[in-house]
């Protein structure tokens, strides 16, 4: 796929100080401790209960500073959760908006170094890396909002605001594996995350799907006679695909009026 560059904007969050590492570490859902200079990885914050009060990727940038990238209009909520048990630690965080170039497709030739760190976006193949940089120039076609949007649906990670919620159960995201260490120690709101993955059973989590008849957001699926789950966002054009909220332990998903749902899990490919 020849690249295309989409733009949109991220709310963008420093950490800095010299207890960052460990204030962070204690808080968010991913190991921090072990993170050398240049990683990212995305990550959970919880509130203490368990439920989702940010979804987030985060850099580190140097010894004693963190760069943490959310969607647009969620940075407020993240920073002051994050600044809600600081106390006396020795971290300070920073607001503040900046532009984002998704570039999508073949980067084998792309030239980022008037960029900072292209950053992964966990989208499936590699497909899509994330550009930040202020008055940065980059010479590709632009992908429009509905070929990009189709994109997501086919290799991009849910999205917060979109497919899960502020108050959201983090089980239920289908990014767990990628965002929650299951082998740290504590963190904030780790007791339902783990109580709720021992399950073995009557769980529900975000899948894609693909229709050929029309599918629409909010749209009831059914395994049987039953509810199994619903369209939580969904390409506006044949063959439909999106993402849907079903239960794990469900199979065949049809609608309501019987034409087959297909049901992938995040990491599968869609031909």
């Amino acid at each position: 796929m020849t690249a295309r560059a989409y733009r949109t904007h991220r709310d963008v969050i420093f950490a800095n100080g010299p207890e960052a590492e460990q204030y962070l570490h204690g808080q968010i859902s991913q190991n921090v401790d072990d993170m050398a200079e240049g990683d990212a990885r995305w990550s959970f914050l919880l509130e203490p209960r368990g439920n989702i009060e940010g979804f987030f990727r985060i850099l580190r940038v140097a010894q004693d500073s963190y760069r943490l990238d959310t969607e647009y209009g969620f940075g407020q909520t993240l920073e002051e959760s994050l600044s809600r048990f600081k106390l006396r630690s020795k971290v300070d965080f920073t607001l503040s908006a900046e532009e984002m170039i998704s570039v999508v497709g073949n980067q084998s030739d792309l030239n980022v170094e008037d960029f900072t760190q292209p950053l992964p976006s966990g989208w499936n193949d590699g497909l899509c890396i994330d550009l930040f940089g202020s008055d940065s120039v980059i010479d590709l076609e632009e992908c429009s909002e509905n070929d990009f949007q189709r994109l997501v649906m086919t290799h991009g990670l849910p999205r917060l605001g979109e497919e899960f919620k502020v108050g959201g159960i983090p089980n239920e995201s289908g990014v767990l594996e990628l965002a929650v260490s299951f082998d740290k120690g504590c963190y904030r709101g780790q007791e339902l995350v783990e109580r709720i993955d021992a399950r073995s059973g009557g769980r529900r989590i975000i899948r894609r799907v693909r229709a050929e008849s029309k599918l629409e957001k909010s749209q009831a699926l059914f395994g049987g006679e039953k509810k199994v789950g619903e369209v939580l966002t969904v390409t506006n054009e044949a063959p439909y695909i999106g993402f849907a909220l079903l239960g794990t332990d469900v199979a065949p998903v049809r609608t309501e009026s019987g034409e087959r749902i297909e049901v992938f899990a995040l990491d599968q490919l869609i031909a």
